[in-house]
């Protein structure tokens, strides 16, 4: 069994010989080709390059083509703030400046579209084989936050059809670019939706629940695995996540892993995490990465457990 089998089997909830492993690299990627981040999420072959790089390093089973939840809003009309070391953020809001009902839905051609995808291909062409490579789409949810701003959270409250109206031009763009991905070969669909951490239960289920159950079931519909990744705590969200017709669930190192577990099991959904990013894998000794590890490992367990960073 190679890297990309072991994965999928653990997003079919199988018991597994041991557990998956995920480094989430992202633009930390670039800095193993001494580049910044701009540079490096704008061009395919640096891409490539850089995840080539981290597939010989740390020997995963798994890895993201590009961790860059700023694509879609990008090119769908957002500008931009770049840093060196850090993935862009979204410096304004098109919903600012143009109608909802003026904007497309992105093609392959437009933004960084056409650099995300021709990566992807050559990487299902380089190591696709053996390790199974992930495509990252921005959530609903957050892709409305980008293009409308926090007003959009006003709007939940005092004009709910409206902020649905735009969650449902989200969906559309998450599903085309998930359709563009599954045309260059890539086997799973991450959607990561961060912001879902900060709203109640019952918010999620009115703005997030129809949504991601519409995009999860869409992308299944092509043949590929989907997962939903959330930063921050959303302890509070995490059942209704594995309720939303997903493979998997993944979620920052607040979230207790055995709690993760515990629901994640009771849904027969795959669940990944959560080695802590700073305290142990930014200012931690080897030996306490390798501790954190096993710990993890010991929790988490061979059944539906992929170990990641949080």
């Amino acid at each position: 069994m190679n890297g990309k089998e072991r994965v999928l089997r653990a997003l079919n909830f199988e018991k597994l010989d041991r557990a998956p492993w995920v480094p989430y690299s992202g633009v930390q990627t670039g800095n193993l080709m001494g580049m910044d981040a701009e540079t490096y999420l704008k061009n395919a072959d640096n891409i490539v390059a850089g995840i080539e790089k981290a597939y010989e390093l740390y020997k995963p089973d798994g890895l993201p083509i590009v961790f860059d939840i700023q694509v879609e809003a990008e090119a769908i009309g957002c500008q931009l703030q770049w840093s060196k070391n850090n993935p862009p953020a979204v410096r304004t809001h098109i919903l600012d400046q143009v109608p909802l009902e003026d904007l497309k839905i992105p093609s392959k051609d437009d933004g960084r579209y056409p650099i995300v995808l021709e990566a992807a291909e050559k990487l299902v062409k380089s190591i696709g084989d053996e390790v199974a490579l992930y495509s990252l789409i921005c959530g609903p949810f957050t892709l409305a936050l980008h293009l409308r701003g926090t007003e959009f959270f006003t709007e939940m409250i005092e004009e709910p059809d409206k902020a649905k109206e735009l969650l449902r031009y989200c969906t559309e763009v998450g599903k085309e670019l998930s359709r563009l991905y599954g045309t260059t070969g890539v086997p799973i669909v991450a959607v990561v939706d961060p912001m879902v951490s900060q709203i109640s239960p019952r918010h999620f289920k009115k703005f997030v629940t129809p949504y991601l159950e519409d995009l999860n079931t869409y992308v299944k519909s092509l043949g590929m695995k989907v997962t939903t990744f959330c930063c921050g705590d959303a302890t509070k969200n995490l059942d209704l996540m594995c309720q939303t017709n997903t493979d998997g669930i993944a979620f920052d190192e607040n979230i207790d892993l055995a709690f993760a577990k515990e629901v994640a099991s009771k849904h027969k959904v795959s669940f990944a995490g959560n080695l802590p990013l700073t305290t142990v894998m930014l200012f931690g000794s080897p030996r306490e990465n390798v501790e954190e590890a096993q710990k993890a490992l010991d929790v988490g367990g061979v059944q539906g457990f992929i170990l990641s960073p949080g």
